[in-house]
């Protein structure tokens, strides 16, 4: 059984990157519905945010798989007046600098930290704004994101939120800083909004609770993105589930959020910066903790650490402790999670995330063929033909059983 789920292993990783929503998913080119008309001396500005969409969605170049720094060209030109009238274009060029730095950033397959170049060049078009437009939503915004869960800046996103308080990426932000500082009242009403407002759908809900539901008590459920990690807090509190800690890749960023960690017992690799390297030496630091990563982590994350990596519902534990993982997942299956709705179609985010019920279906069916119940084994089949084909993974799914 070892071999198999190695196998199982080796087979998801080579079947998804991941199944993110994506932001998943929520930053991606960090849309908003706002317009500036401010007029100081002879500047005036008409900034205009498109349309938010929710982060995670996966991105990656044909060569290299990364996102190249964008600089702003107007920072390069000589300022021969210290006194210069700045234009609404080189607000604009500002702009883009920042969000598409801040974007590229956050979908990365390695990392979630910025690199220092994407740094420097979001700091650039921030303090442009600062200086010129030190009231606008730009300006707030920017500046928090530049140090995100810090409770010192916190003062500037509330700013940003009563400028644009339905704009989705000031929610999720809004949300996050909640889960960050343990202010539950403010991530579950901001989560409350945004799912009266469908920005959080029913499918992803659902499938919060059964990622939910997939740890065991005692154990830490380790989270990669904004998708999961709001709608899984929120089923946290809804059950009450208060035998699991809830840990997001995302704010190891902070200082002061591993400071809470480290309160808390957990060992921190003890750097700020966070891709894969960072989560494979936290978890293995803290493997007495019981540590489930969920399986929308890119699965260069798991690179390294396949070998301790076990399918637990929809998560996979490291170094698992758990004494029966087989009767753990089959009672998922069967008495949890509602298998007949897992092969339906509800939304393109939880559809996505639909392939990651398919390790642990898999390695249930191979259960069933090998105690011989065929109608069971039948049964699981065709679910995982139906979840399959919900995920757009048919093609790579057949592969793997040929």
């Amino acid at each position: 059984m070892r071999y198999f789920t190695f196998f199982v292993l080796t087979c998801f990783f080579a079947l998804t990157c991941k199944a993110q929503s994506q932001e998943n998913v929520m930053h991606k080119n960090t849309n908003t519905n706002t317009n500036y008309q401010q007029t100081q001396g002879n500047i005036v500005t008409d900034t205009v945010r498109e349309k938010p969409v929710l982060e995670e969605r996966t991105i990656q170049s044909e060569k290299s798989g990364t996102y190249k720094s964008v600089s702003n060209p107007w920072f390069d030109v000589e300022k021969k007046d210290a006194n210069f009238e700045t234009s609404a274009q080189q607000l604009q060029s500002a702009k883009y600098q920042f969000e598409t730095n801040y974007s590229n950033s956050r979908h990365q397959l390695y990392r979630r930290s910025p690199s220092p170049q994407e740094l420097s060049n979001m700091r650039q078009s921030a303090q442009l704004y600062s200086a010129v437009l030190p009231e606008s939503f730009e300006n707030y915004f920017y500046n928090y994101l530049l140090n995100k869960y810090n409770p010192q800046q916190f003062p500037e996103l509330e700013k940003a939120a009563i400028l644009n308080p339905n704009q989705t990426e000031v929610q999720q932000e809004l949300a996050v800083y909640g889960i960050a500082t343990n202010n539950r009242k403010l991530s579950d009403s901001v989560t409350l909004q945004m799912i009266n407002q469908n920005k959080i759908t029913e499918g992803i809900l659902a499938y919060a609770a059964d990622l939910v539901n997939s740890v065991p008590g005692n154990s830490t459920l380790l989270l990669h993105g904004y998708t999961e990690l709001i709608s899984a807090n929120y089923q946290v509190n809804l059950q009450n589930r208060t035998n699991i800690e809830l840990i997001s890749a995302d704010l190891m960023q902070s200082p002061a959020y591993q400071e809470n960690l480290s309160s808390k017992g957990f060992i921190m690799p003890g750097s700020t910066y966070v891709d894969t390297t960072f989560v494979r030496e936290f978890c293995s630091l803290n493997a007495s903790r019981n540590i489930c990563l969920s399986m929308s982590f890119p699965k260069e994350y798991f690179q390294g650490i396949s070998q301790s990596l076990n399918p637990v519902g929809l998560t996979f534990a490291y170094n698992s402790t758990i004494p029966d993982r087989n009767a753990w997942n089959m009672n998922l299956v069967q008495s949890v999670w509602k298998k007949d709705l897992l092969g339906i179609s509800k939304d393109a985010q939880s559809d996505a995330l639909s392939a990651n019920y398919l390790p642990t279906l898999i390695s249930i069916e191979q259960l069933y063929r090998e105690y011989n119940r065929s109608e069971e084994a039948k049964e699981m089949s065709q679910l995982i033909l139906s979840v399959a084909t919900r995920a757009k993974k048919t093609g790579q799914l057949s592969k793997i059983k040929r």
